[in-house]
């Protein structure tokens, strides 16, 4: 898989990680993202079972997965997607 699909790959599911987490207002309402702006880092370890898969790669939590977790969506997906792919290059060279 190229790197660009990659990356594609893993942010999609990065995303429905954190949106499967975040609590609705109501059915006609999108998800508060806003308001459930955390996410610790023993939840964010969950998140590479789906990113293994996609890789076909064990992924040592402790060499992608930021300490103390991550303080937005945004930094968790920017994050994380940048660590995986850095850590794939590194085994696949």
């Amino acid at each position: 898989m190229d790197t660009a699909k990659l990356k594609a790959a893993i942010e999609e599911s990065l995303q429905k990680f954190w949106a499967d987490r975040s609590i609705e207002v109501d059915k006609d309402s999108e998800s508060i993202d806003d308001f459930i702006d955390e996410l610790d880092s023993l939840t964010a370890v969950d998140a590479l079972i789906e990113i293994e898969t996609i890789t076909g790669i064990e992924i040592p939590e402790g060499s992608v997965i930021r300490r103390g977790g991550y303080d937005s969506k945004k930094q968790f997906i920017e994050h994380l997607t940048a660590r995986v792919l850095k850590y794939v290059q590194e085994q696949t060279k």
